[in-house]
């Protein structure tokens, strides 16, 4: 076998064809052989954390989470160390260790670059970072930094299913530089390992205080605002609910010249109703870094800005809801984070996650995905867990290296994995129409089709159990809330049958956080990140 090729039992989605399957232990998630989209092929994703990812000769496991074990097993006394520095200035370094197998063996080193790849894109996804360091107590090994600069640095838009050009824009726009990556040599021990945040149970949760705020949620296709009371006793009132077009042009957008016709139109839209008003929340599907928007040329709320409007985005952004509702403090969040406190502070989540972490995910148009450490805070990052590797596809001709789970966990999940099953073809459906059917038959009284359509709903909750895994390697998590969606079906029976396939994945598999719970909060997508913008604006310190 070539150098660069390794045999990867995947499809051209990443949905695992194993042919039927072989008599071995260990559960099974997916349609069973019987339901194969009416052929005899048995196509299921194989839950069988055990093979030797070194052993040649054998197809590997695509999935990352495996991967890591796998480095995570290796002999100290035969493998070598390595640290992985990723500096952050003015914000702490991060630091992953880990070992590396036999490099003179091209199976191996082959492994070994795609893993490290994966690992510095994906802590550069959630944590941020200006600056990479490859760490040896021997010299660095010339072969290796140069796989992974390539990967990294000339793959942008093939290393996987999201193009990488978005977070070196990110980088750009954070730290005012370049990604660089680079290995050295050390004289003495290895840096230590050091987390991106942590749960420590040691502050006290942040406070609103009660009051009206005016809550606005900008996301890539529509914008929704409301008036939102916070109540003395905890609890939380929604008394408007609007929404419009976040664009009109619906082509292209440029959040920096729209955001004063947006705010105008909310202002019309409540009237005298926003003379109450204390506070102004603004969630947006956009990174946000220490309350300061990060835009990137080309890509999302700011695809059509030109490079002035980029670079007056964040005074923009900032100063426009001063305009609107003069007197009243304005604070900018990122949509998933809003979604995170209000599952955190009015859905039972700080109770759910106890002395760990709590993961929201909402599936929307692309993943909306956060994570609060027992306190209800999370570190200064990027948080773009869309851009996380969790399945490694190099076998693929021509495409990328890894996939995310940017559509399995959006709205569109579904249909795509009903697609890779043929069952979109079997039965004549549109993407549009996969929901509404699939979770028709899943709830129906036609047991045969129940289980058919469990076992789709069943792949996307191992797509889930695959990001817990990563996020939990930084971020120890102790609950996992999703927000249901009358538009997405996303109800118990929905939810159930996903969540048997977070488990079925997880089983064997020391690295995805089992015992975290998994909760669903039921009809919440719509008012969540408007319930969260109001108590991040009623948080802040008043002008």
């Amino acid at each position: 076998m070539p150098r660069n090729r390794l045999s990867f039992p995947t499809d051209t989605s990443g949905i695992t064809r194993f042919g039927r399957p072989p008599a071995m232990s260990g559960p099974w998630f997916g349609p069973g052989p019987s339901m194969a989209a009416g052929t005899d092929q048995a196509v299921s994703m194989l839950c069988d954390p055990y093979r030797d990812l070194f052993a040649a000769e054998q197809a590997v496991s695509p999935y990352l989470v495996d991967w890591s074990q796998a480095f995570a097993d290796l002999d100290p006394t035969q493998a070598a160390p390595v640290a992985l520095v990723f500096k952050r200035s003015p914000y702490p370094d991060v630091v992953e260790r880990w070992l590396l197998p036999d490099l003179a063996d091209p199976r191996s080193r082959r492994i070994a670059e795609l893993h490290l790849s994966a690992r510095l894109n994906n802590v550069l996804s959630i944590a941020g970072a200006h600056g990479i360091d490859i760490v040896t107590p021997k010299a660095p090994d010339a072969g290796l930094l140069a796989a992974v600069r390539g990967n990294l640095l000339a793959r942008l838009d093939d290393f996987s299913n999201m193009s990488l050009y978005f977070l070196h824009g990110l980088v750009q726009s954070a730290f005012g530089r370049d990604l660089s990556i680079n290995a050295s040599q050390t004289d003495g021990c290895l840096p230590e390992a050091r987390g991106h945040g942590g749960a420590t149970g040691g502050e006290k949760p942040g406070q609103a205080r009660p009051g009206l705020a005016l809550a606005v949620n900008i996301g890539q296709h529509l914008t929704s605002w409301g008036l939102i009371r916070l109540t003395r006793d905890g609890g939380c009132v929604v008394e408007r609910l609007c929404r419009r077009e976040t664009c009109l042009d619906l082509t292209r957008c440029c959040l920096t010249a729209e955001i004063a016709d947006i705010l105008a139109a909310v202002q019309s839209d409540l009237g005298q109703a926003t003379d109450g008003v204390e506070a102004v929340g603004i969630s947006l599907a956009a990174t946000v870094l220490d309350g300061r928007p990060l835009p990137v040329a080309e890509f999302g709320l700011f695809a059509a800005c030109s490079q002035g409007e980029l670079d007056r985005a964040a005074t923009v952004l900032h100063e426009a809801p001063a305009r609107a509702f003069p007197g009243r403090p304005a604070v900018l969040v990122n949509d998933g984070r809003a979604q995170a406190l209000f599952a955190f502070h009015f859905a039972g989540g700080k109770t759910a996650a106890g002395s760990g972490h709590l993961l929201t995910l909402r599936l929307g148009a692309c993943p909306c995905v956060h994570c609060l450490d027992a306190d209800g805070h999370s570190p200064p990052g990027f948080d773009e867990f869309g851009w996380l590797a969790i399945r490694a596809v190099p076998s693929r001709p021509g495409g990328p290296l890894f996939s995310t789970p940017r559509h399995p966990l959006s709205h569109y999940g579904l249909a795509a994995a009903a697609h890779e099953l043929g069952l979109l073809a079997r039965y004549g459906l549109g993407i549009e129409d996969a929901i509404p059917f699939f979770h028709s038959r899943l709830t129906g009284e036609d047991p045969e089709a129940a289980r058919e359509a469990a076992g789709i709903y069943r792949i996307l909750g191992a797509h889930l159990a695959m990001l817990a895994a990563e996020i939990h390697a930084h971020r120890p998590l102790g609950a996992i809330m999703v927000m249901g969606s009358q538009a997405n079906r996303l109800d118990s029976p929905a939810f159930a049958a996903l969540s048997d396939g977070y488990a079925a994945f997880a089983a064997g598999r020391p690295l995805v956080p089992a015992t975290a719970g998994r909760i669903l909060v039921e009809e919440a997508s719509a008012e969540a990140g408007l319930v969260g913008a109001a108590f991040a604006a009623l948080s802040a310190d008043p002008a």
